[in-house]
């Protein structure tokens, strides 16, 4: 039986607002600073598998596990698993790649 629904999405980095310099420290030229200030932010279709995941996993009482790629250790284990793009959806041993249907995960589910 299947208890536990993987999801691997990707975080991207998106500026915020303008950058902004940092004062030096000691009037020393070497640690002025240029900053750009960002947020993370999940691309649309990453959302929406999110979104169709978790709806079934509360339907169906399962474990959703979210693997964001953007980060060392997401990147590890979708190349572990042979991911290459996301959002990317794997149920025991199938997987479905972008942003799925309902009834395609629920076919596997059964």
């Amino acid at each position: 039986m299947i208890g536990k629904i993987e999801v691997y999405v990707k975080n991207e980095e998106v500026a915020t607002g303008d950058a902004y310099i940092g004062k030096p420290m000691g009037d020393h030229w070497c640690t002025f600073k240029e900053t750009l200030k960002t947020e993370k932010v999940m691309p649309e279709a990453d959302r929406l598998a999110l979104e169709v995941v978790n709806e079934i996993a509360r339907e169906r009482g399962l474990e959703v596990e979210v693997c964001d790629v953007s980060c060392f250790k997401g990147k590890l284990k979708a190349k572990s698993k042979g991911i290459t793009q996301t959002p990317t959806i794997v149920i025991g041993e199938k997987r479905i790649e972008g942003i799925p249907e309902k009834k395609q995960i629920l076919s596997i589910l059964h």
